[in-house]
């Protein structure tokens, strides 16, 4: 008769048998390969870890390896092997190499020299680990030997050593010795051979030479590659390389065997090119344009002259103490003057030109039957401008090409009457004008151009409102305004860039 009591025992039991398995899952031989797990193991490394908690991984760092017969970067190269081989045997939990040396420059720690145990376990104190892990590569003849011991930081105590010695190149250091010593460290060498046996295997080879070889989405390396995986379980491998197509395929493998895979790899479809029609070179970009022109306006600045004189002949004096009795033009020269202009081309037909000028005029005698005590005043009319143009060149030939051009302007005029080397005033005038006119240039050279054109402008000037003699004694005379517009032809010197 099953009773309450029997049930008790029974229960009893069940919890102790739970227990005891628990317990001797993660005791004394840590990380025993589950056989009812489809764990893959390539050289006693399980590929699964991830199976076992992160709470039991222990955390250590990894000292670089000293080089000696063996260049620095290569024994860099090794070491960063030695991490990742340490880390995929699924025990440890390393600190990458970067936050370890971030943490010892802020601690201002000088790894040069730093060789012995004593300094190795300081280190790993500064860092915060538990276990560190030192050694060296070392080379003699045709001989490779690669040596590595872990060390409780806490103890200073040595727990396990590793040593490898192979011959050959230094890839087989890299590929077979650093593999052989992270197993050995990590306690997994032992396990590797129980599960050894015969060779049950996959053997790799591409074409092309060096594609990433891929067991159930772990990376193992670059073929051609040798892995040994566990028997009788179906297991994906693909086979990544840039510039080709994936390549994936499942394969049952039986126990004791050894599989070899030859894969030829296909190119990925490169996209058809569109055949699109190049544009047109611009024949230049930017320039500087020297421009000589000269204002023919001298009718306009007689007209001017004699509406002073009829003033003055009214009682007004503008720029002498005395009245003329009557007035002549007998030197009377055009404007002239120079432009400097920042040329822009935007394409073979469109142009800008930004320019600042500076042009003069001047003539005597412009009055007269002064007294003979007296001398004749010089009148000087100075005119600065500024000026923006746009350039339209629809028509071209291999050396000559004409234009038209259309553009407005800020010009300041100021009138200045000189007796005896003195100033006597200079009132201003300034004038915002439309200009427009056609040229032609001709090309000579790549970089050098001569151009002439014929440009009108309009210019009529405003009386400024500044406070002197001269513009008062024009403001009594009623000379606010001066009309000076006309025409001007220029040369100028063009200078490619």
């Amino acid at each position: 008769m099953f009773n309450i009591t029997d049930l008790i025992v029974v229960v009893t039991s069940v919890f102790c048998l739970l227990a005891t398995a628990e317990s001797q899952e993660y005791s004394g031989e840590k990380y025993k390969l589950d056989a009812r797990k489809d764990t893959i193991w390539t050289k006693g490394i399980p590929v699964e870890y991830s199976d076992f908690p992160e709470a039991e991984k222990i955390a250590i760092a990894v000292m670089e390896l000293d080089a000696n017969g063996v260049s620095s970067a290569e024994a860099k190269a090794l070491t960063d092997r030695l991490r990742i081989e340490l880390f995929n045997a699924g025990i440890f939990q390393v600190m990458e190499r970067d936050k370890m040396n971030k943490i010892l420059d802020e601690m201002q720690f000088q790894m040069s020299g730093c060789t012995s145990d004593e300094c190795v376990v300081e280190v790993g104190k500064i860092v915060g680990v538990k276990k560190i892990i030192a050694g060296s590569v070392s080379k003699v003849g045709e001989i490779y030997s690669v040596s590595i011991r872990l060390i409780d930081v806490a103890t200073s105590r040595i727990e396990a050593t590793a040593i490898e010695d192979i011959e050959g190149a230094l890839g087989a250091v890299l590929t077979e010795a650093i593999p052989s010593v992270a197993r050995q460290i990590s306690g997994l060498e032992r396990q590797t051979k129980e599960l050894k046996g015969k060779k049950t295997a996959f053997k790799i080879s591409t074409e092309p030479y060096g594609a990433s070889v891929f067991i159930d989405d772990v990376y193992y390396g670059i073929a051609p590659i040798e892995v040994e995986v566990v028997p009788s379980v179906t297991h994906r491998l693909t086979i990544v390389n840039e510039g080709y197509e994936k390549w994936e395929h499942y394969y049952d493998i039986k126990k004791d065997q050894v599989l070899e895979i030859n894969v030829a790899l296909s190119k990925k479809s490169q996209p058809v090119a569109k055949n699109v029609p190049e544009k047109p070179k611009r024949r230049f970009k930017a320039g500087l344009k020297i421009r000589y022109s000269d204002f023919h306006i001298v009718d306009k600045i007689n007209n001017q002259v004699q509406i002073m004189n009829a003033k003055m002949a009214e009682g007004n004096e503008l720029f002498h103490r005395r009245q003329p009795g009557a007035y002549v033009f007998d030197e009377i020269n055009n404007f002239s003057g120079i432009e400097l202009s920042n040329l822009r081309q935007s394409d073979e037909v469109v142009g800008f030109d930004f320019g600042l000028g500076i042009y003069r005029s001047s003539f005597t005698q412009w009055i007269k039957n002064f007294d003979a005590t007296y001398s004749e005043p010089t009148l000087i009319f100075w005119m600065p401008s500024v000026n923006l143009n746009l350039r339209l060149a629809p028509i071209r030939f291999p050396l000559f090409y004409p234009f038209c051009n259309v553009g407005f302007g800020y010009d300041v005029l100021i009138i200045d009457a000189v007796e005896d080397n003195k100033s006597m005033g200079s009132p201003i005038f300034h004038s915002w004008g439309l200009m427009y006119g056609v040229g032609a240039e001709l090309r000579l050279f790549k970089f050098i151009g001569l151009a002439c054109d014929w440009n009108h402008y309009n210019m009529k000037y405003k009386l400024m409102n500044i406070e002197n003699k001269a513009t008062q004694r024009f403001k009594d005379a009623s000379i606010s305004q001066m009309d000076l517009s006309g025409n001007t032809v220029g040369l100028s010197l063009n200078l490619y860039y």
